[in-house]
Formats: structure tokens, sequence, C-alpha cells
């Protein structure tokens, strides 16, 4: 019988104002000193209170994408921090992972959008220079520390969130696709019930609150809960869960240049409808989770982006198909398979009412 295995963060702290609390975090883990991998949006927002947080702290300029270069040359300049952390968006976060990774050193996260769930987990993307997926690198341990201030991420553009939900609504189909081809999950184990738990609340939230929270300007209940289902539950989810299809096409939409103005969970919503397309959904599920999808202005459609030619999809379908998880499906899936399920995106969801219930 397969092992089951969960990773998790040591510490997950949350909440408006949660910043004030980095110093006595960072303490937790043995104090400073500290070097902070902060992106230009991050360094404007928090870099001041980080730097009153955390006297000392040396803060290193991120270079806009998450390269094996960019991590190497960050982490030559980590000096004698004990510890890193990472501050801003999705690529400098897994930048400073990268780069603790390399000095053998513990990180802590401050996300300041929940445009995914990377803030939890043990692995970084890496990219190519033309912005191609590269490769994907893991740390040890998953990060001792996340640290979400709400008050930072409600005052990011929405669309930052509504691709977190997006890429979080992933998981239910993610795990179920893994579930039936007994896939491992992250850690080289099975699920564990938690897991499977974990995957029903955030879509329980996500369904529940997600329209509502992208209307607030300020954090309230219903804003918390899907800021932690976005950025923890489906950290957790994915790891020790494990993906399918859905994450297996952003290998293939990352080589097509009228896709690559769209984010992480953007393309992933993109790819749950063509994974359900492939086989794993009804007609009715297809159409209720794209008017979902509609409802938060997010992709539905290839069209809408320019992607037409057979070639391209095909050309998507082949570098998809490479992806690690790719075979957790509940049967194999061929190149046509993924074209013809992409296509249907088109010509069955046009116009398609309804809602999830």
């Amino acid at each position: 019988m397969t092992i089951r295995i969960l990773g998790a963060p040591q510490r997950y702290v949350q909440g408006p104002g949660a910043i004030t609390r980095l110093a006595d975090e960072v303490a937790i883990f043995g104090g400073g000193p500290v070097a902070a991998i902060v992106d230009p949006v991050a360094r404007d927002l928090l870099g001041a209170e980080v730097e009153r947080q955390l006297p000392g702290v040396r803060l290193l300029s991120f270079g806009g994408e998450c390269t094996r270069d960019e991590i190497a040359a960050r982490a030559d300049e980590v000096g004698d921090a004990r510890m890193v952390l990472g501050i801003g968006g999705g690529k400098a976060i897994d930048t400073a992972k990268g780069a603790a990774l390399a000095r053998g050193l513990p990180v802590g996260i401050v996300p300041t959008i929940a445009s995914n769930d990377s803030p939890t987990s043990h692995i970084a993307v890496v990219y190519t220079p033309a912005h191609e997926v590269d490769g994907v690198i893991r740390m040890k341990t998953n990060p001792a520390l996340v640290l979400v201030d709400t008050a930072v991420i409600a005052g990011a553009p929405r669309r930052f969130l509504a691709a977190g939900i997006g890429d979080a609504m992933s998981k239910t189909y993610e795990l179920a696709g893994a579930l039936s081809a007994g896939g491992l999950n992250f850690f080289g184990g099975a699920p564990t019930e938690l897991t499977k738990a974990i995957v029903g609340r955030a879509r329980e939230i996500l369904l529940a609150d997600g329209e509502a929270a992208l209307a607030v300007t300020t954090p309230d209940a219903a804003f918390e809960r899907v800021v932690e289902a976005a950025i923890l539950l489906s950290g957790l989810a994915f790891e020790s869960g494990g993906l399918s299809i859905a994450h297996s096409m952003v290998r293939g939409f990352s080589v097509m240049p009228q896709l690559s103005g769209l984010l992480h969970g953007e393309l992933v919503a993109l790819g749950t409808l063509t994974q359900l397309a492939a086989g794993q959904g009804s007609e009715s599920e297809i159409a209720e989770l794209a008017a979902f999808f509609r409802r938060l202005s997010l992709p539905t459609s290839f069209a809408d982006y320019g992607v037409t030619d057979h070639a391209d999809f095909e050309h998507i379908a082949e570098v998809s198909l490479r992806a690690p998880y790719a075979t957790n499906y509940a049967r194999p899936l061929t190149a046509a398979d993924l074209v013809a399920a992409m296509r249907s995106l088109d010509t069955a969801l046009a116009a398609a009412p309804g809602a999830i219930r």
C-alpha cells in the first residue's frame, strides 16, 4: 500500500495588518540577519515597513522573471543572512525559494497578491528568458513562514484574486484525475483524507464567496475565506493531492505568444475546462463552470485570444503532454484528444448560460 504524505508550511499567518507581525514571526525561526527578494511593486508597498520590522534587512531587487540565472544572481547577494524572504508576486516568491535552496536557508513568503497558490508550496516554477516554462525546482521542505496581509491583498487589482480563484478551482478536478490514475502527489505519496477534505472545502468557499470577495474593497469574512482558499487550501491541495491535465496544459499555453499576457490562474482556468472537455466532465458541468469563470472575467475561449489554427492547438497539446502529471487522468490522452477538447470550448461554450449549484 502506498504511503500517505502531506506537506505544509510551518506557520501560516493571515489577516489585515499581518505585516506588523513580521519581526515576531521571523524571531520564531531564529531571527536575522534577513535577505528579502522584493519585486518593485512590493518594495513600494511594504519596503519601509519591512525595514522597520527588520532593521538591517538586505532588500534584493527582483529582475522580473524567475530564471535559473536570476535565482543564482540573487543567491549570490544573500550574504550572511540566516533567512530569505520572498515578497511580492509568484515569480519573486519562487526566486526566493530558489535562492534559499541554493544557500541552504529557510524561506519566508509574504505575498502581495493572491493570484495563485505558490506561497505555501515547496516547489518553484522556473522559466526561460523567453517566458516559457523551463522546469520545476524543489526545496527540501515547505516554507517556514507564510504571512498574508489581507489589507495588502485587498488593495491589489481584482484580476489577481480572480486568477487565484481560477487556479484554486482546478484542484477538485485535478485531484479526481490523480486519484483515478493512482498518481502520486508532489511528495511521492498518496493523498491523505485531510487533503481530500481540503479540496472539497476550498470549492465550497470559492463558489459561495468568490464573487462577493471580488466586490469588496476592504477585507471582510468572505474575503478572508476566499484568500485562504486561494492560497492555503489550494496550495495544500495541489502539493499533497496531485495535479492533472489542467496544469499540464499551462506548459503548452506558455509557448503561445497569444496567451503570454494571461496570468497563471487564468491559464489554469482554460486548462481546467480543457480537462473536463477531454472526457472528465459532462456538457452541463462544463457549461456551468464556464459560466462561473465568465462571471469572474476568467477566460473560457481560445478564439478570444486569437488561438484558432490547428497547428497551434497541436503544438499546445504536444508540449502539454510532456508535463509529468499529464498521465494523472482516468485514461491515457493523445494530442488529438486535447486538440478536440480545446476546440470544443470555442464551439460549445460561446454563450453557455448557467451557474454552478
